[in-house]
């Protein structure tokens, strides 16, 4: 049975200007990753240059109702952007919400104990939240709608203290070990609303009271001039096991996958590490993809049921990048040997490709 050593955080995760790679259940002070010496090449170069070759992203993904949702922000520093999906279960009906930023050089916090992001505009906002000293996690948005689209408002609020949450930290080559990518996750049960409004004021949808299931991602990486990467990221219940998942394949990867990966797994408060994967689509993205590893600890399919596609252009910055909401089918083993089985379990596969 695959598994990683998990030990606790250093306070600070760049140590006389080296990372301290490893898997951690506590939280260090910050993600920061500046400071390495010479991360490129073995040159030093100032801080400042270093500095502007770090990305962070930080994503929330919930299941809440009929809605499973994505909050997506990336922090590019020239160009940063938040992007918000929302797609229906049941009728596949798919709503996005961008917000372009502009030039901000702290959009994602590093702090771990306490931070807020917003993100304003005049016809979108969003809030992601949390606060260890008091024991909460919070997202709200407000998005405007038109014609095509209802107008959105989600407001959901999970406790690290919940029997079923947990949380983990890493630190990884990428894919040197002069360079490190740093990911902080964060899963929990959530309470809230989600309220959608046609534009002529009559209510679509309304949930409230009910409970659903909350996985945060937050990434800081030294970025190669060309940077790509596939994912499958998954929450929800079954069998009244609260469980998450990501699973990921990226040319940031380290050399050495099986001590050093990102990929986790939730359930019911558990963290079980996942080994390395294959994440392949032989009849191409808007066909049955395939995720597998060699220990027959993950054997997954995903149907994809509606896609997104996008690319953006400009002189410091050239992206393109497919979000995929779809159902998955398969089997994954917990620590403990258990297996979890997936019947038609919905899930978002992002695939992206980055030129800096």
């Amino acid at each position: 049975m695959y598994s990683r050593e998990i030990k606790q955080a250093p306070e600070k995760i760049i140590q006389h200007r080296k990372p301290v790679f490893g898997t951690f259940n506590t939280l260090p002070d910050e993600l920061d990753i500046s400071g390495v010496r010479a991360p490129f090449l073995g040159i030093p170069l100032p801080p400042i240059l270093t500095r502007l070759r770090i990305r962070g992203r930080l994503i929330y993904t919930f299941n809440y109702g009929d809605y499973l949702g994505s909050v997506d922000l990336f922090d590019n520093k020239f160009l940063n952007m938040a992007e918000i999906c929302l797609w229906n279960k049941n009728t596949n009906q798919k709503y996005v919400y961008r917000i372009f930023l502009g030039m901000r050089m702290h959009l994602i916090p590093r702090k771990l104990s306490k931070a807020v992001c917003v993100s304003t505009a005049k016809t979108r906002y969003v809030r992601i939240g949390w606060n260890h000293e008091l024991d909460r996690l919070s997202i709200k948005f407000k998005g405007r709608g038109d014609s095509l689209k209802p107008f959105v408002e989600f407001s959901f609020l999970g406790r690290f203290s919940y029997p079923s949450s947990n949380e983990i930290f890493s630190v990884k080559p990428a894919p040197t070990m002069r360079r490190c990518s740093a990911t902080w996750y964060s899963f929990s049960p959530i309470t809230g609303r989600l309220n959608m409004t046609l534009k002529s004021g009559d209510l679509l949808e309304s949930f409230r009271g009910q409970t659903g299931t909350g996985f945060l991602f937050e990434n800081r990486s030294y970025y190669k001039f060309i940077t790509s990467g596939e994912n499958i990221t998954a929450t929800g219940e079954i069998d009244g096991k609260k469980i998450g998942f990501r699973l990921s394949t990226t040319s940031l990867d380290a050399v050495d996958t099986d001590m050093y990966n990102d990929n986790i797994l939730f359930s019911d408060g558990e963290v079980t590490t996942m080994p390395p994967v294959d994440i392949t689509h032989p009849f191409g993205i808007a066909q049955k993809w395939v995720i597998q590893d060699v220990e027959s600890m993950i054997d997954l399919t995903f149907t994809p049921k509606n896609l997104l596609t996008r690319s953006l252009d400009i002189i410091a910055l050239k992206t393109t990048y497919a979000t995929i909401f779809g159902t998955i089918d398969g089997v994954l083993l917990d620590k403990n040997g258990d297996k979890i089985v997936l019947k038609d379990f919905p899930g978002i596969v992002k695939r992206s490709k980055l030129r800096l």
